[in-house]
This record gives structure tokens, sequence and C-alpha cells, in this order.
């Protein structure tokens, strides 16, 4: 029997939190931030110690996988599979987690190790609560994890499609997949080398892991206080914080990810230069990206910065209309329409926002089916020359994609021609906050942002 009878594909229909993207663009402008940062930034991979961390634990496990003279006992064999199994390569990501997470939360006050950031610590000091030596179980199941679903919400969840998009492994943990790949871990092994404490901490963690490999029994693991002291400090270390581990990390992690080239790398430029000439200000998303554009030589990837730059004013100014039919429990059409021209706008603004999409109709193609149905929608329903019939299309299609989940629509036209929400009000924009350049999505540039400033040695 195939398991993959009863599993479905992920469909992008009944994404999204209604909550958060009431009108279903996540899938839209998620796409064109992930063509600029290559999927090696999103909203849960963005920290520079996290994916230092997933970096030294794949690298011990490799080292160890690869070690002909060092076999799992037939105890570990029989729970996890043999030595390069999912379930083992599973069960060792786990576990190195937690220890990480138990050194990170007791390390004392003044000793610059910083548990912010650091997944399950509020788990880890609940459990320190109730027993000050809890067991930690070596083990892929739920039995071991510290976290809830921990493979895919831990460390190494949340950093395995950055790591696979890099070309570490394929979605087995096969190190091995390609010939690519072989030569990024040369790349690692001499990064771990040259800087001595994450040598430490990898000579300890494999160290460690070896003697379970080779004592391990039925239901093993180790009691905190068992783990090795060493191990405790060499990860303190090696991770005390996201600065120091940036500062540490900036030149080679820029130069595997790859975000110091092309549209990203651009974007990089004009974020340093601003830190550096002006750390206090802020520069608003779309100068960010009008200057990078312009700081940009390569055509494929300006494009890119290009794209964002033709695609966000439709989506700002959806949104603010959308706003606006939530502003009150039932408002008729004309206040709706007073309050849009009250912001400067009229019925030709979203038409020429429609057609800045048109004179780059090319970017159609960079979105999933779900992602260019929807936008396709948008435009059809903003090159009407009525407000009346943009708005009745907006509800219409929001009404679409909150069918689509299974929900009831937000926003909806009684039979008095009245709109009625049945979500909570919205405060009425005031002008001067809703200006017509406005952006509203962020393209990854708070993750990219808070991954950079680790990088410079900033605490992220």
């Amino acid at each position: 029997m195939r398991l993959s009878q009863y599993l479905t594909e992920y469909d992008e229909d009944l994404s999204g939190d209604s909550q958060i993207d009431p009108l279903g663009v996540l899938t839209i402008w998620s796409a064109f931030g992930q063509e600029i940062f290559r999927n090696r930034v999103n909203s849960v991979s963005n920290d520079v110690r996290n994916y230092t961390l997933n970096l030294l634990h794949h690298a011990v496990i490799k080292d160890l996988f690869d070690d002909v003279d060092t076999g799992p006992s037939k105890a570990l064999r029989e729970q996890s599979g043999g030595r390069h199994g999912l379930a083992l390569c599973q069960a060792c990501l786990v576990y190195l987690e937690n220890i990480f997470t138990y050194a990170m939360v007791t390390a004392a006050p003044d000793t610059g190790v910083d548990s912010q950031g650091v997944l399950g610590a509020s788990k880890a000091r609940a459990r320190l609560e109730v027993d000050s030596n809890p067991f930690l179980r070596f083990t892929h199941q739920p039995a071991g994890h510290l976290l809830v679903r921990q493979l895919g919400l831990g460390v190494s969840g949340r950093y395995k499609t950055p790591f696979m998009q890099i070309g570490f492994f394929n979605d087995r943990y096969n190190y091995h997949h390609s010939q690519e790949a072989g030569l990024l871990w040369v790349k690692v092994k001499g990064m771990i080398q040259t800087h001595e404490p994450f040598h430490r901490l990898f000579q300890e963690a494999r160290m460690h892991l070896q003697g379970i490999f080779l004592r391990f029994k039925a239901g093993g693991g180790s009691a905190l206080k068992q783990v090795p002291g060493s191990l405790i400090k060499a990860y303190r270390r090696a991770l005390p914080n996201s600065a120091q581990v940036g500062a540490a990390t900036r030149d080679f992690w820029l130069a595997l990810t790859g975000l110091d080239t092309g549209a990203a790398g651009a974007l990089l430029r004009v974020m340093d230069d601003q830190v550096q000439h002006n750390p206090d200000g802020h520069l608003p998303i779309q100068q960010l990206f009008a200057l990078a554009e312009k700081n940009c030589s390569e055509t494929p990837e300006r494009r890119k910065l290009v794209h964002v730059q033709q695609v966000e004013p439709l989506l700002a100014q959806v949104d603010l209309l959308f706003t606006l039919a939530c502003h009150g429990r039932h408002q008729s059409l004309g206040e709706i329409e007073a309050h849009w021209q009250g912001l400067g706008r009229d019925a030709a603004t979203l038409p020429a926002a429609a057609a800045r999409i048109d004179a780059h109709s090319e970017l159609l193609g960079i979105l999933s089916h779900t992602g260019r149905r929807r936008l396709e929608r948008l435009m059809s329903l903003a090159r009407q020359e009525r407000f009346s019939d943009q708005f009745l299309g907006m509800v219409d299609y929001h009404a679409t994609v909150m069918r689509e989940r299974g929900q009831i629509p937000w926003v909806q036209i009684d039979q008095a021609e009245k709109v009625k929400l049945s979500a909570r009000t919205r405060a009425l924009p005031e002008a001067q906050d809703t200006p017509m350049q406005r952006w509203v999505n962020t393209y990854y540039i708070p993750q990219f942002d808070h991954l950079v400033t680790g990088y410079r040695g900033g605490q992220a």
C-alpha cells in the first residue's frame, strides 16, 4: 500500500491566513520576493546564528555518516534505520538542537550569551522548572522533541529549504546528491577549521554523537547533566549571539548564498550604505527598490526589481480600497467613494496601476497558477472605468478567495446595496499616512534586513 494514496498536494488556493491576507495576495508578492532572494530568505529562516547552527550540525552528521569506522549500534539501526537513513539524521538534528537550546537558556547572564531567537527557549525553561535534569531522548519521534512538530518547526526544518536551494543536500538529507554538493562541503570544512570556536564545537559535538552511535540502547539518550560540559561550553562560545556569529561568518554566507550578487546584492549595497551614512534614518521600501534598480547592472536581475515596482502599486491601492470597505459595519457605496476621493484617489487610480503591469506582462510568468490567476483578476477589476464597478469587482474577488478557503467573506453587498462588514472594523486612514506611492507588502525586506544585520556583526 502506497502512502501517496492518502496524501494530497499543497493547494495554494487553501493557503493563507484570512486574518492577515483577506485578499489572498501573499502568493503574489511572495513569489517576486523569492525571485529576488532565490529562496534563501523567508519569514522563518532569517537568523544568521540559526543558519550557522544548522550548518555546523549537518557538518557533524555528514562527517559521522562518512566515517566507515563509526557505525550505529544494532539498537540504533533498529530504531532509526541504517547509517544514511533519514530517521537517523533527523534524530541527530533534534538531539543536537535540544542540547544547544539548553546550553543557551542555562548560561549565566554575564557570559554574553543571548537566548533571544533561540527556538524552544521558553519550552526548555518550563521543563527546567519541573525537572532540573531533563532527559534528552535520542530519537526522531515526538518523544525526543522539545518543540511541537520540531522536525518542521525547529532549526533544521525552518532552514531545510534554503539549504536545499544552496545545494548542501536533497530532501532526504543526502549530502552526496551532486558533485556541487561535494565542493560546498569542502568550503564548509575550510570555514570551520579557520574559526577555532566552530572547530572546537564541531569536535565536541562529533565526539558526543559518536558515543551515542556506538553505545545506544533502546530508549537511549542523555540526561542534561550527563551531556559533557565541554560541549555545552563550546556551544556558548561558538554561537553566543547573532552579532558575534554574523561577524565571523559574513563573507562566507554572502558568498555561499549569493545574496551579495544580482538583485539581492543591489538591495544589500543600498542597505549597507544607509547604515554607514544614516544609521538612524528610515529608508522607505519603495525608495530602497528604486535605488537598488539604479545600482543593478545585470539586466535580468534588474528586471526583478522592476517587476516589484510595477506590481506593488496595484496591490497597495486595492489594499487601501479594502480597508475603506472595512471602515464601518454598514456603508453606502457613495460613502466609500467619498473616502477614496478624500485620500486623493479617483476612478482613474486603479486603471493607472494596472497599466503599469500591462507594460511588463512578462512578470506574470513568474507566478504560480494561483498567483497568476489572482493577479489577472485584480488587473481585470482595476481596468473598469467606473469606481462602482471596480469596487464591486473587488468585493467579488475577495469573496472568491475566502470561499476557496472555506471561509465567510468579510465584506458583502446586501439586498439594499449596502456594503456590509462581518469582521472587525478598521480605522479610517488619514491622507498623510496614505500617499499615492505607499507600499504595504514587504517582499521579505524585513527578513533580509534581519539577516544582514547579523552579517554586519550587529545584533539581529
